[in-house]
């Protein structure tokens, strides 16, 4: 039977159908419009393109969306929204997307692989508003970037990534960064300037009674 007739039996969210390859690349790409409800999860649709004659051109193109899938979510999370939490199945789906497509020098390849990886990184030197390590101003945005920024360039050139070890070495790391900082004192103009709006501020609402 041809590869491009073939049908290939998919669990899907809600029930099982079978596509072939073209189908499910299109469906795919019809599915990635919206980073949710799409036919099947993510781990479902990587043991699909891992199957030998799978045709690669269509593989790529799904591992594509789902990383990009993924980063938008993590975008969304980095910006203050709903941190989502995936099935441990499907990080691993994802992580094999991101590290099978390693030298694929195809540029919406190496865009979606360089968009996760930031989204990632951005997510381990996240640092709430209320969390002692914060400090408003613009020293640490900058200092911020500055590591993330460093940290994208060492990690965009591996080969194989363990995203979950990643993250925790990434956290730690971003703690030391920020304390030496401290006691660096580069954050003290910043302080000085946010202590000084604040008294201004209560100034002004007492003056208000």
């Amino acid at each position: 039977m041809s590869i491009f007739k073939q049908r290939y039996l998919i669990h899907g969210w809600e029930n099982d159908c079978k596509l072939t390859a073209k189908e499910l690349y299109e469906r795919i790409m019809a599915d990635s419009k919206s980073d949710y409800k799409w036919i099947a999860p993510a781990r479902e649709l990587v043991r699909i393109c891992k199957e030998s004659n799978f045709p690669k051109e269509y593989a790529t193109a799904i591992k594509v969306a789902i990383l990009n899938a993924y980063a938008n979510v993590e975008h969304r999370a980095n910006c203050g929204g709903d941190c989502y939490c995936y099935d441990p199945e499907d990080e691993e789906a994802v992580q094999y997307c991101y590290n099978s497509l390693y030298g694929d020098e195809d540029e919406e390849v190496a865009m979606a692989r360089h968009r996760y990886l930031t989204e990632m990184i951005k997510k381990a030197s996240e640092v709430r508003i209320f969390d002692s390590l914060y400090h408003p101003g613009p020293a640490f945005i900058k200092i911020k970037k500055e590591w993330c920024r460093a940290k994208f360039e060492r990690y965009i050139c591996e080969k194989n990534i363990n995203f979950k070890e990643l993250m925790r070495e990434l956290h730690d790391s971003f703690i030391e960064f920020i304390k030496k900082a401290e006691s660096e004192g580069k954050f003290e103009e910043d302080e000085k300037r946010e202590k000084e709006n604040l008294r201004e501020f209560y100034q002004y609402l007492l003056e208000m009674k």
